[in-house]
């Protein structure tokens, strides 16, 4: 939690990202990891490197919903087939709509708290939702640490150790 505090205190300083006030007026009414309880305890959200190839925003609270309702509000063939899937319990946690890259953090018992790649095209697939974090904590701290520069996104590059599969 120390990490967490630290790390927004950091971020707060960097001229090239954004701190959104918190908003208490939202309730989160889901069991959710520690970290992320204190990240919406401090802030609603952070747009980190806007201007640059890799930016991507941490949501806030009322943005914290279900990946599959984010991405496929009005479809009801996809939510037949998702119904009782595993996937429901994946929460948007961030995102770069322009490059249809999407994060999940789970809030299933089994990986509770890992977050996964949700790019729009493989969300969900076995084999290709890759676990980028083992924490919210962690997620926020690769992602400030990349700058929003480089070739891909930080779980892309060969120097990331790869994790594992939400599906492992």
């Amino acid at each position: 939690m120390k990490k967490l505090k630290e790390l927004i205190k950091i971020i707060s300083k960097d001229s090239d990202c954004k701190i959104l006030e918190p908003n208490t007026e939202i309730i989160i009414d889901k069991k959710i990891p520690d970290d992320l309880h204190l990240f919406f305890k401090l802030t609603n959200g952070i747009n980190l490197f806007e201007n640059e190839s890799f930016g991507i925003k941490i949501i806030g609270k009322e943005e914290f919903i279900s990946t599959n309702k984010y991405l496929y509000p009005d479809d009801d063939v996809i939510w037949e087939e998702l119904q009782n899937d595993i996937t429901n319990e994946w929460y948007l946690i961030a995102k770069n709509q322009e490059l249809a890259q999407y994060v999940s953090i789970d809030l299933t018992d089994r990986n509770f708290g890992k977050c996964y790649d949700s790019y729009l095209s493989t969300h969900g697939e076995e084999g290709m939702s890759e676990i980028i974090a083992n924490s919210f904590t962690e997620l926020l701290w690769n992602l400030y640490i990349s700058k929003g520069k480089g070739e891909s996104w930080y779980w892309n590059d060969s120097k990331f150790e790869k994790i594992g599969d939400a599906f492992d």
